[in-house]
């Protein structure tokens, strides 16, 4: 990004120096405005350093817009372009028109709703990573990916600037076109068709097709980028499991990831750059409004009102605007409720999948099908208030345009009829009149895509300080400290557990778990013993004291449930490795091990596996990742709770003996596991209802507080 900001300054100063060249041409000089303008640019250009990388782009490209336009209009002034080449350029206030749209970019990203919009996007426009590899379209443009993404936008600009342009080149082509008609000259209607309208035409068509292809690719690649970001700081250092701890409003996080970002993009492309060519559209055409309506006669009155046509469709404008938004305001509440109604109705669906099993032994389709009912009854109700909402501002969008169509001829015909202006003039009046118009009632068109775009920026916003939040809890921001001050050992000291709401549940003064050791972790259900797990782990993150653990030293817990990902047998039993990196007999021998003899020859079989294996299969299979990670320490949560106490017994001495270097600690409660392990804790309840520790074996070192 420095060298971003360097290109802006030296793009400030090559812009005043071309604004100094522009006043000293002899002869033919530009406007003076012209002139002006750019040393306007410059300092806004300046000004811009300080932008969000999302607006620094459209601020630069106005500059260079600015640069082009008038350079060219200085050329044709003095002669060295072709006729046809200078009859195609637009009018002196179009690079005018370049500075007006800088000076809006630097007003409006003040905005809160902006700053929000560009705190989402500007992560993507300031990455340095390597170009995505599997997206090959438009990789010469840069060699990072946020570089690759700021040129994307910047020619996605120049287009949208080429085709105001041309629509701009277009209304003074029906004026002359018209003229021609009625003077009937021949020759120059027939120029006007084909030397005029034919290149206009082709080149639209070329720009069109460059646009679809350049908004295409930049939406991929920003998509690509965006979701990685989300889905891996996600799943970064449990932040994941933190989220719903926060108390924040980050609902279904995979319809933010999925659905969220994509409508994020593509909603941020089409409106910022459709706003930008609203906006060019508007000063392009109030100019040319204001000009043909300089001396406008007020019907009926008789009074010269100058630019009378301009303030009356501002007005018209601004009344529509604000009515609009007074009759669509309620849109951005039911968007952003339809969308989590929609997320809860597909999230109940899933877990009706997930556990179908559950559900059937316990025949709760019934009941199952009432949630589904409630929840898509919710979705029906909000979306009915969705439609009568539209119906309302359709309606008055729908006699909004209607009306706008006829004003400028009802208000232009007398001057026609009076012959003071042409036939072109009359036609030149309405095409400005509408281009004013539908610029200005941007908003108004837009307003229900608008609402959209809130609800999902909102989303996605929340879902980023969701995971902020995560993140510093997982820091140790509620006091509890993580560190390596231990070179064997994992020792806790001055340790206190806490639920969410700060309720204490586990108060340890010092525990240590020796290396090499089997410990076997005792209490009542309720008392903290898997709280215990998951804080030595470090994704617990609420309470106090210190716990440290060796350095360099690979950790597994095993959870009473195993969770078994979407895929392959074998991507089942290796994870959370990856299936290439053991081989196909190593696998095989620790399922045999592990009686799982059936499943030896099932390694490429994709099933839900979940659903296919039994409670035990499924801990045995548990059991199998634990033997090809070799891990130098073992938390077993109650992972063998689903086996017979025989099945129990073997897998336990088939660990002992396959791990001998292996530090292993398990939570249970079968009293056959005491043989199975060196020492005994358990946690205890006191007076205060808190849990601490009581050792039942040696030589544990432990003292509860």
């Amino acid at each position: 990004m420095t060298a971003f900001k360097s290109g802006l300054g030296a793009q400030a100063a090559l812009t005043a120096l071309v604004a100094l060249l522009l006043l000293s041409v002899p002869g033919t000089p530009p406007p003076l405005y012209v002139s002006l303008g750019g040393f306007a640019m410059a300092g806004l250009l300046l000004a811009a350093r300080r932008l969000s990388a999302f607006l620094k782009v459209f601020v630069s490209v106005y500059g260079i817009g600015y640069l082009v336009l008038a350079l060219a209009k200085q050329a044709a002034l003095l002669a060295l372009l072709p006729a046809p080449v200078a009859d195609l350029l637009p009018p002196d206030f179009a690079a005018t028109g370049a500075v007006v749209f800088a000076g809006i970019v630097l007003a409006m990203s003040r905005l809160a709703p902006i700053r929000a919009i560009t705190r989402i996007a500007d992560p993507y426009f300031e990455s340095r990573d390597a170009p995505i590899q599997e997206i090959g379209m438009f990789r010469f443009l840069g060699r990072a990916e946020g570089e690759i993404g700021r040129r994307l936008v910047a020619l996605s600009i120049f287009i949208t600037f080429a085709q105001v342009a041309l629509q701009l080149r277009l209304n003074f082509w029906h004026r002359d076109l018209f003229n021609a008609l009625q003077e009937q000259q021949a020759d120059v209607f027939w120029y006007q068709l084909v030397g005029v309208f034919l290149p206009l035409a082709t080149l639209w068509v070329i720009l069109g097709m460059l646009d679809v292809f350049v908004d295409a690719s930049l939406q991929i690649r920003w998509r690509t980028w965006l979701t990685r970001s989300l889905y891996e700081r996600w799943l970064a250092g449990g932040t994941h499991y933190r989220i719903p701890y926060t108390g924040e409003d980050a609902d279904n996080p995979d319809q933010r990831i999925q659905s969220d970002v994509n409508m994020f993009i593509k909603q941020t492309m089409m409106l910022s750059i459709r706003l930008l060519s609203q906006a060019a559209t508007l000063v392009s055409f109030m100019i040319i409004l204001w000009g043909l309506s300089r001396d406008f006669v007020l019907p009926l009155f008789g009074t010269v009102v100058p630019g009378f046509l301009v303030w009356f469709v501002i007005g018209y404008a601004v009344v529509g605007t604000w009515l609009a938004h007074i009759i669509g305001r309620p849109l951005i509440g039911l968007d952003f409720q339809q969308e989590r109604a929609e997320a809860d109705f597909r999230f109940s669906l899933a877990r009706s999948r997930i556990y179908s099993e559950q559900i059937a032994l316990l025949r709760g389709e019934r009941a199952e099908t009432i949630q589904l009912s409630n929840l898509f009854s919710s979705i029906v109700e909000n979306y009915v208030s969705i439609i009568y909402r539209r119906l309302k501002l359709g309606g008055f969008t729908f006699s909004y345009t209607q009306l706008s169509v006829v004003f400028p001829y009802i208000l232009a015909a007398p001057a026609y009829f009076a012959k003071a202006i042409t036939l072109g003039q009359f036609r030149q009046t309405g095409d400005a009149f509408t281009g004013v118009q539908s610029s200005l009632s941007f908003f108004i068109q837009s307003y229900d895509v608008i609402a959209a775009y809130k609800a999902n920026t909102d989303r996605l916003a929340s879902f980023d300080h969701a995971m902020t939040r995560a993140e510093s809890l997982g820091r140790g921001g509620h006091g509890l400290v993580y560190g390596n001050d231990t070179r064997d050992d994992v020792t806790v000291r001055d340790l206190v557990l806490s639920l969410p709401d700060g309720r204490e549940i586990v108060r340890i003064g010092s525990l240590t778990l020796p290396k090499g050791r089997a410990t076997l972790v005792t209490g009542p259900s309720g008392s903290g013993k898997s709280t215990l797990f998951r804080a030595m782990a470090g994704i617990w993150p609420f309470g106090q004291g210190r716990i440290d653990v060796p350095p360099d030293q690979s950790a597994m817990l095993l959870p009473q449930r195993p969770y078994l990902p979407l895929g392959s047998l074998r991507s089942a039993v290796v994870y959370p490795n990856t299936a290439g990196r053991f081989s196909d007999a190593a696998i095989r021998e620790v399922l045999v091990a592990t009686q799982l003899f059936h499943l030896a020859d099932c390694l490429d079989e994709v099933d839900a596996w979940d659903r296919c294996l039994s409670g035990g299969e499924q801990q045995r299979l548990a059991m199998a990742r634990a033997i090809l990670a070799q891990p130098a320490w073992l938390f077993l949560d109650e992972a063998t709770a689903a086996l017979d106490e025989p099945s129990e017994a073997h897998l336990y001495e088939m660990l002992r003996a396959r791990l001998p270097d292996t530090t292993i600690v398990s939570i249970g409660h079968r009293s056959t596991l005491l043989r199975h392990h060196d020492h005994r804790i358990d946690l205890t309840p006191s007076a205060s209802r808190r849990f601490s520790i009581r050792d039942r074996g040696t030589p544990l070192s432990a003292s509860s507080s």
